[in-house]
């Protein structure tokens, strides 16, 4: 019996079972690809511990039927597990010794090398860098080395194009050129695209500091060189493609915008920072003048019943994440109310819109009602002329929450129109909001939109027009080395799918990072509650307020009519936005104002 058994074991050890894993000839395709059911159905079981007990047998008996013990070390190594429980596990046969896993790394390094090279040298990828820290607290001050512990780095990924572009897309580098500004001999709306899954690729992070023009100019050509792109004059014909005709497309925030504005480079900027430079607008209006926090119908007085914990960090400084939990909250309370009012007007039997629903209104019901909430409970251009009437007859109050609506709204709709892949949409949105960004003292973030729109019209290449791309991308890490984080940052992908791979086999429960949305029923309920005794949404001539909320777009439409000469071009020869504008508004100057068509 024994030797039958110790037969069975060494036949499941055989290379062509797929049981080995070689450190220095590791792939990521080996992490992503394991799956611990195909080893059960080998030994005819199914429970997971069957597997260990067996896998432990195989590796006594080879010490290259070692897939499992593999998987394990690198999950272990990417949860910063001491090395003293990886050697201790590494004894017992769960997992490969630290000196495999190192030699593991360095593989999957090199390998990731090739893979970014192989995208990069098609001249069909975009890049993305940012800057990130990390403090070496370890570091011992000597003479040849800096005291400073804190370490600028710079992380890059590369991502291919998507929606059938091709290199022909991207050959008008001389036709960019000839159209930029920097050339001193330098003399439409888009459709949506479909979403779609980007697979990046990250790069190895570069000991580059970012912020100067010379670090931008180091970090992208580091970049390029690991996609295997260099430049023409410094190799030999066929050892890199040639780029001189062709586009790069560079992603970054706003700092590289700036940074690599004096370069001719291609820089798209990233539509997640316009989406928290948007939130970050509304709170300077909202929430941070203490005066805009007394009113009960104030934005403040709605966070203590929807976040009473907390007031204190929103009027001091939320980060995004809260601003837009608490904007599409208290918007989708303000959309409640407004509609309870309306229906409550139509038949006044509707004391709820419980009452309302009973009646089963019509599809052509809902939307009329609809459209006149968009033209009575946000503001349009009636406001202005209500501001101008007697203090006894104007309701501020109800004139601030008709604004705190329509900025509701307007986030509303750059956040659906970019989640929906609606380009085209977006680009109204980014014409609004930098308004919006100007009225609020946000000028670089005005100015880089302003620059992006004029030059995707009037100097961008029309080929160009379709490679409005939108890139979602984080991070962070640290570790006690320069040249580790250098020589790992690559891996990210590849640690991820580590840990859905254990997750997943070893049957973790509670392993989804997507967590379910919070019941908020009870909350929304009090806070329509609230609206019902404060009526913000309810004419009440006379009432007062200690703010007024500004008209941000009126604000942002006179800031920048102060710094035009008059309409057409300024005064270097560039064209004004304001010939953007005409574009996209000039069908909003007459007709009845729709749901779709509030600016």
């Amino acid at each position: 019996m024994a030797a039958e058994c110790a037969r069975e074991v060494r036949e499941l050890t055989k290379v062509e079972n797929g049981s080995h894993f070689s450190a220095v000839h590791a792939k990521a395709e080996q992490i992503e690809g394991f799956q611990i059911d195909g080893m059960a159905l080998q030994i005819a079981g199914e429970a997971p511990r069957k597997v260990v007990i067996v896998s432990l047998l195989k590796k006594s008996t080879n010490q290259k039927a070692n897939s499992l013990s593999s998987i394990l070390g690198i999950f272990l190594h990417s949860t910063h597990a001491p090395e003293k429980v990886i050697e201790t596990m590494a004894k017992m046969g769960l997992s490969i010794s630290v000196d495999a896993i190192h030699d593991t790394v360095r593989s999957l390094s090199a390998e990731s090398s090739h893979a970014l090279q192989y995208l990069g040298q098609t001249l069909l990828a975009a890049y993305a860098y940012d800057n990130f820290d990390i403090n070496l607290k370890s570091t011992v001050p000597t003479a040849e080395k800096s005291t400073d512990t804190l370490k600028h780095l710079t992380s890059g990924l590369l991502f291919p194009l998507q929606h059938g572009v091709t290199r022909d897309d991207l050959k008008c580098s001389y036709e960019l050129w000839r159209k930029s500004r920097l050339n001193p001999l330098t003399p439409q709306v888009l459709e949506q695209i479909p979403v779609a899954k980007t697979p990046i690729i990250p790069a190895s992070a570069m000991d580059v500091n970012n912020s100067t023009v010379a670090g931008n100019i180091q970090a992208i050509e580091r970049l390029m060189a690991q996609g295997g792109v260099f430049d023409p004059a410094d190799v030999e014909d066929g050892e890199s493609p040639d780029v001189t005709e062709y586009v790069v497309l560079v992603h970054g925030d706003l700092g590289t915008g700036e940074h690599i504005s004096s370069m001719q480079q291609l820089f798209v900027p990233g539509l997640f920072h316009l989406k928290m430079a948007a939130a970050d607008a509304i709170w300077r209006a909202l929430i941070q003048p203490l005066s805009a926090r007394q009113d009960q119908t104030s934005l403040m007085h709605d966070i203590a019943q929807l976040r009473p914990r907390e007031t204190g960090i929103f009027g001091s400084k939320p980060g995004f994440r809260m601003m837009h939990q608490l904007i599409g909250h208290d918007g989708i309370c303000r959309c409640l109310d407004c509609w309870r009012i309306e229906v409550e007007k139509i038949n006044n039997a509707h004391k709820t819109l419980d009452d309302f629903a009973i009646v089963k209104p019509s599809l052509e019901e809902l939307k009329e009602i609809a459209n006149r909430l968009a033209r009575e409970y946000i503001a349009t251009y009636k406001l202005t002329r209500a501001r101008r009437q007697p203090d006894e007859r104007r309701d501020k109050q109800y004139e601030n929450n008709l604004l705190i609506n329509k900025y509701f709204l307007l986030y509303e709709e750059l956040s659906y129109a970019m989640n929906i892949g609606d380009i085209a949409h977006v680009e109204t949105c980014i014409i609004t909001w930098t308004l919006i960004f100007k009225a609020m003292g946000k000028h670089k973030y005005a100015t880089c939109m302003t620059e992006f729109l004029i030059n995707l019209h009037f100097n961008y290449p029309a080929k160009l027009n379709n490679l409005f791309i939108k890139v979602k991308n984080g991070g962070n890490g640290s570790n006690r080395s320069v040249a580790r984080v250098i020589l790992e940052s690559p891996l990210v992908e590849v640690y991820r799918n580590a840990h859905s791979v254990i997750e997943t086999n070893f049957m973790h429960t509670g392993r989804t990072s997507l967590q379910a949305a919070p019941d908020m029923k009870k909350t929304f309920e009090g806070l329509l509650m609230k609206m019902r005794s404060s009526s913000p949404h309810i004419h009440t001539p006379g009432r007062q307020s200690t703010y007024l909320v500004p008209d941000l777009l009126d604000k942002g439409h006179e800031l920048f009519e102060k710094g035009w000469k008059g309409i057409g071009t300024d005064d270097d020869g560039t064209i004004s936005i304001t010939l953007v504008m005409i574009r996209f508004f000039n069908n909003e100057s007459g007709g009845e104002f729709e749901v779709s068509q509030i600016k």
